[in-house]
């Protein structure tokens, strides 16, 4: 799943906010969960509801906390059975204009237990409808699975394939076969 667009907009005009936090709250209408279940592939969008509470971070960003509830039901991966996920998760993002004009030329580090850097915040406007849709994008099981569900016999794997487990696993690895042509000089 792909998404170009984010199928709910929900724009903050970061000069609202002045030097004190900020708490907006935001429930999709009917017409907005009816975007968000056909962007993700879902059956039913119940209760979502997002708290998000906006505080000036640094010189002239915006750290964005919040708090994502919704009861989504997708279809079982299996057997297409609808499976409900409970949604019940706080994120904290940070934007930064800065992180606009670094974007283009920076080069990406990754430290292993460090902050995510910043979003970028371009414009006025802060766009609290694309924070809530890439959350929920994340909470989302990727692949949902009802209870009890077994892929049918006939797509499973034979019975002589190599799964690590079977039969096959006491085929030589390749290695070993590339060891032996060494030894013997071909």
């Amino acid at each position: 799943m792909i998404v170009k667009t984010f199928p709910v907009t929900r724009p903050f005009d970061v000069t609202r906010l002045g030097s004190q936090p900020k708490e907006v709250t935001f429930e999709p209408d009917e017409k907005e969960r009816a975007r968000l279940i056909e962007t993700y592939d879902l059956l039913d969008l119940q209760d979502m509801r997002c708290v998000f509470r906006l505080r000036p971070w640094r010189k002239d960003g915006i750290a964005v906390d919040g708090h994502l509830r919704a009861r989504a039901t997708q279809p079982c991966v299996v057997t297409l059975a609808p499976v409900e996920q409970v949604i019940d998760e706080t994120f904290s993002r940070r934007f930064d204009p800065r992180a606009a004009e670094e974007e283009e030329t920076a080069e990406i580090e990754v430290e292993a237990f460090s902050d995510d850097p910043p979003d970028p915040l371009t414009g006025r406007d802060l766009d609290l409808g694309a924070v809530l849709c890439e959350q929920f994008a994340l909470a989302l099981d990727l692949y949902p699975r009802a209870q009890a569900a077994e892929v049918p016999e006939a797509y499973r794997p034979p019975e002589d394939e190599d799964d690590g487990k079977g039969a096959g696993a006491s085929r030589p690895s390749p290695f070993a076969v590339l060891a032996g042509l060494k030894k013997n000089g071909e």
